[in-house]
């Protein structure tokens, strides 16, 4: 009997999308606590946040769907493919 051993970029493919999320769920954090936070500690969360979606664009793209926001020209909106909820990330970063 011939056990079957993934390769692996199998392996790979079969933690990427729960990966994604989590980078995702990290980013919505860091936002939720920047956007209640001031100063230095806002900041340090907005470069987590900037720091988990700049992981997801580079390593993960055909994961996420980028769009360029109308209104805030200096950003693009990251989300994950099959969801409507997604976050600013600067152009400058991309």
């Amino acid at each position: 009997m011939a056990q079957h051993k993934l390769t692996f970029n199998q392996i790979l493919a079969g933690v990427e999308k729960n990966n994604s999320e989590q980078l995702m769920k990290k980013a919505r954090l860091a936002n939720g606590l920047a956007k209640k936070s001031r100063g230095a500690q806002r900041q340090a969360a907005y470069a987590v946040k900037y720091g988990a979606l700049g992981s997801l664009v580079k390593k993960m793209p055909a994961r996420v769907d980028l769009r360029l926001d109308i209104i805030l020209t200096d950003f693009v909106v990251v989300e994950l493919k099959n969801t409507n909820v997604g976050l600013h990330f600067p152009i400058i970063n991309l």
